[in-house]
Order: C-alpha cells, then sequence, then structure tokens
C-alpha cells in the first residue's frame, strides 16, 4: 500500500513540475471562500509590503473592530499575571448561587483525538473544564468527532449542547480551532431550532485562534494543484480516509457564507462573541515556535504563492468575524502561533506564566490556567 501511495504522489510531483511555485503578485481574492474585507486587505498589504507592515496594519485594525475597546484584553492579561486578582465585576466574583447556574460547553477542534489516546488539546479543554467546576460553574467537554465533517459534528453535538441550556439559566459556549466551524455551524442550524426561551440563554460565544472566518491551510490541502498537495490528497483516499477532503474543504471556507441578515442577534438576542485572535510572533512576520506540521507548514510557505499574516493554519484576520456580522464582539490579540497558550501578550507577558511547556510541545495544564484567568477578569456583565 505504502508503496502504491509513494508511486501517486512521485506522479503527481512530476504531473505538475519540478519547479514548484513561486511567489505571486495578486493573492485570491478572499471573498473566493467568504473571507471579509479585512481578509482582503491584510492579503494585499503582505503582497505589497511585507508581512511586517501587515502585522502591523492588523494589530491596530483588531483594536478599532473590538466593541470593548481594549478592555477584555486588558483585564485578560492583568488576570493571566497576577493569579490571586480577581476582578470584583467577573464572572468569578459572583456568589456561588450564581455561579452554580451558569453553564459552559467547550468544544474541540480537529484533534479529537491524537491515535488512540486524548490530544494535548482536547487534554487542555478537559483541563479548563475542571477549572470552571472548581468555581462551582457547570461545564462540559461535548464529544466531538476527530477530522469529522463540520455538518456531523454539529449535529453531533446538539445533543450535549441541549443539556447544558436546559440545566442552567445562562450559557457560555467555548471552542477552540476548527471547533468555530462546528459551532458557528450548530448555531445557524441546530441550535437556532431550540425554543426560544432556550436561545436567549446563551451569552457569550467564545472561540481560540479559530477558523472563524475559514483556514487557508485547509484551502491548500483541499484545493491547491501543487504537487504536494496533490499528493497529500492521494494519500487520504489510499488510505480509506479519502472523508477528510470533503471536512478540509468545508474548514477552508467561511461559515459564514449564506448567513442570513440580523443572525446572529435575531436567534441569539442577549450574545456577546469573544475572539482571541493570533498575531505571528516571528521577527519575519511568520509564526515560529512547534508547529503542527513543519514539513508541510513549509512546504504550504514555499508553493501556496502568497502569505498574510497567521498563527500557522489560520490568518490572523480570519480569526475575528467577518464585518458583515452585526453582534458585539471583544478581541484579545495575543503573539505566538496556533498552540497559543505557549504564546504572549502584545506587552511581551506570557499568557501562561505558571505552566511550563513540555518537551514535545504544549503542555495540557496550560489549559486550566487560561480558563481561571479568563473566568477571573470575564465581566459578569455578559450575562446581562
Amino acid at each position: 500500500m505504502w508503496s502504491l501511495i509513494f508511486f501517486v504522489c512521485l506522479a503527481a510531483l512530476f504531473s505538475v513540475g519540478c519547479a514548484g511555485v513561486g511567489r505571486t503578485t495578486s493573492p485570491p481574492p478572499a471573498s473566493k471562500t467568504g473571507g471579509d474585507e479585512l481578509v482582503e486587505e491584510a492579503r494585499q498589504i503582505s503582497a505589497k509590503d511585507g508581512l511586517l507592515e501587515a502585522r502591523d496594519f492588523l494589530t491596530i485594525k483588531l483594536a478599532e473592530r473590538d466593541d470593548s475597546n481594549g478592555a477584555m484584553e486588558r483585564r485578560f492579561e492583568r488576570a493571566s499575571t497576577d493569579k490571586e486578582f480577581v476582578y470584583p465585576d467577573s464572572l468569578a466574583a459572583l456568589p456561588l448561587a450564581e455561579r452554580k447556574r451558569i453553564g459552559i460547553a467547550f468544544i474541540p477542534g480537529m484533534r479529537a483525538k491524537a491515535g488512540k489516546e486524548e490530544s494535548k488539546p482536547v487534554a487542555a479543554l478537559r483541563a479548563a473544564a475542571k477549572e470552571t467546576e472548581k468555581l462551582g460553574m457547570d461545564a462540559k467537554l461535548i464529544p466531538a468527532i476527530g477530522r469529522g465533517d463540520v455538518d456531523k459534528n454539529a449535529a453531533a453535538m446538539a445533543e450535549s449542547i441541549r443539556e447544558v441550556f436546559e440545566r442552567n439559566d445562562k450559557v457560555i459556549l467555548l471552542a477552540k480551532s476548527k471547533g468555530a466551524h462546528d459551532l458557528i455551524y450548530f448555531l445557524r442550524n441546530q441550535g437556532a431550532a431550540f425554543p426560544e426561551a432556550q436561545r436567549q440563554k446563551l451569552c457569550g460565544v467564545c472561540i481560540l485562534a479559530g477558523t472563524v472566518q475559514g483556514s487557508y491551510v485547509a484551502d491548500w490541502f483541499s484545493r491547491n494543484w501543487n504537487p504536494w498537495a496533490i499528493g497529500a490528497r492521494a494519500s487520504l483516499l489510499l488510505t480509506g480516509k479519502g472523508g477528510q477532503i470533503s471536512m478540509l474543504k468545508s474548514v477552508a471556507d467561511s461559515p459564514w457564507i449564506g448567513v442570513t441578515n440580523g443572525f446572529p442577534l435575531d436567534t441569539y438576542p442577549n450574545l456577546t462573541w469573544i475572539n482571541l485572535a493570533v498575531l505571528p510572533e516571528g521577527e519575519d512576520g511568520r509564526a515560529s515556535g512547534k508547529e503542527w506540521s513543519k514539513f508541510y507548514s513549509d512546504h504550504i510557505q514555499k508553493t501556496n504563492g502568497w502569505e498574510s499574516p497567521s498563527d500557522s493554519l489560520v490568518e490572523t484576520a480570519a480569526e475575528v468575524l467577518p464585518g458583515s456580522i452585526d453582534v458585539p464582539e471583544w478581541i484579545i490579540r495575543v503573539r505566538g502561533n496556533h498552540a497559543f497558550p505557549s504564546g504572549r501578550f502584545l506587552d511581551g507577558a506570557p499568557i501562561t506564566p505558571n505552566t511550563k511547556p513540555l518537551e514535545d510541545g504544549m503542555n495540557p495544564a496550560a489549559g486550566g490556567e487560561i480558563m481561571d484567568a479568563f473566568l477571573r477578569s470575564l465581566p459578569a456583565s455578559i450575562l446581562r
């Protein structure tokens, strides 16, 4: 089997040519995959003036889009750097009786499993859920299908999320990475069918380094005609994993394509949206550190034909809501890569100062530290 895969990949290489794809002067229109004007501007500035200029542009533009005017970012950093500090108006400072009526559901990303073992990202979410429970709140880690199609994951999550709504007065939904796609699809479909009284309970959605407007890496894997991308798709097909190609296509596109005017506030009237967006920290304007796959990351960088500031999986500009979506949006800016717990705030302070990274990458305990700081900083006013 592996010799056949090698042959197909080798054939793909020579069918397209060995020279590879160099930089193009014009990146593809962001609208091709449903990206908004901010994604488009970041791509154009990157092509014209370079990644550093584009990163500086995004640093300013993300602040301008933040409806909290920097307050959520400042509060989260203060709580992260001082583990004893609790904002008196935060969720963590509420009376226990009120905290017990708050439910938080955690939705994992693409790596729901790593083989037979729980992946580190999911283990980090589990640690976050445990930290939430310590404060007396209801926490549930939603089961998801590893590398599952967006629509299937949304359907699989629906009943578990429904239980969180039914047993709590207020609900916050938190997703990481590709979990953003699953969650947005759920909100547009299964969640929209919940009774009005249940939908009014949703007061917060928090997305961490999410595919809020799609992933350029997923687009490369599922649609690019570069030899390496062709070989990757051939490998999936020949190993019986061809369904992952359709999943990658869905994650490549913005989950907001075709959304009706007025959504989500017409469906979830008490909603505030929080996005943690990752700006690349490298001196060259690229994300550095331990990556999901250095081999493929390097090849995408060399062959995609264009670049835009990213966390190595998702463009920074695509980690916030499209400009056409009218809902209060709070933005937290950090620097790092897709494994953002190892990153830093814009002033250089570490996001998780009390958790040491493991030799082979992220320490799942960082999830608990981040959630603790988040709950000590998140204003209780979000409960409306």
